[in-house]
């Protein structure tokens, strides 16, 4: 075990322990992201995840509210991050491989007015799609079974926020959007396969926010969780030819 792990945080309903992710759990993921993932150059301990070589950008789905205040809008943060953490179960039902990361993000506009939604970026398995939906918007775009997975990680959203209570904003529009575009996301899981993996990237002693999620991924049934913190990562120069999945 790595020094540092188990990262063990505890709510009301139960202990939620950290533990590094595998070399195998990093490679699938690198394996099915659009671009890759690389060791980070600040810290071997932190993962780049790549959404950007020159200027071709991983693209994503946006789930676009209303515009909000500011205030409010950093309210729907959070109350995103923990619809999402509610979600996962939901959406592992699936069984999908491949991977998904769900973002909650926050964007300012023009009139000082902020976006605050859900984002989806995708690196789908066409074998593996979910066949009871004949949807195919997004596949041309993202690959194929892409807009299965993004639409089944919508609904789950929508059955955590019955479950646990917290409303979810309505959606004014479902857009493809480079990551740029979309505004600042908040990464704390990425699901590959039928792993959940954490990449919130630091802790703070008695993160309100953390532990919160914390409390519904207990809820959920999490008791132990592969770690691996990761950042957005972008590189120069152009996408290399032998990117598996571009």
């Amino acid at each position: 075990m790595e020094p540092g792990y188990p990262k063990t945080f505890k709510s009301d309903g139960g202990d939620l322990a950290l533990v590094p992710a595998t070399t195998e759990q990093l490679d699938h993921i690198g394996y099915w992201w659009p671009m890759k993932v690389i060791r980070s150059d600040d810290t071997q301990d932190t993962y780049g995840l790549v959404f950007q070589h020159g200027d071709v950008e991983v693209h994503g789905i946006k789930l676009q509210p209303v515009d909000i205040s500011e205030t409010d809008a950093n309210k729907v943060l959070i109350v995103n991050r923990a619809l999402i953490a509610a979600a996962l179960p939901f959406y592992l039902e699936k069984q999908y491989r491949g991977v998904l990361l769900p973002c909650a993000y926050i964007k300012e506009k023009t009139t000082g007015l902020f976006e605050s939604g859900l984002a989806f970026f995708v690196g789908p398995d066409a074998a593996s799609r979910y066949t009871s939906r004949k949807e195919n918007l997004y596949d041309d775009r993202l690959g194929a079974g892409a807009t299965q997975m993004i639409f089944d990680m919508a609904a789950a959203t929508s059955r955590a926020s019955k479950e646990i209570g917290f409303p979810l904003m309505t959606v004014i529009g479902v857009d493809l959007r480079p990551r740029l575009a979309i505004g600042a996301i908040v990464m704390d899981f990425i699901v590959e396969g039928p792993r959940v993996i954490v990449v919130k990237k630091t802790f703070q002693e008695g993160d309100p926010v953390w532990m919160l999620l914390v409390e519904h991924l207990v809820s959920a049934g999490f008791s132990t969780l592969p770690h691996a913190p990761m950042q957005t990562v972008s590189l120069p120069g152009p996408l290399p030819e032998d990117t598996p999945r571009a």
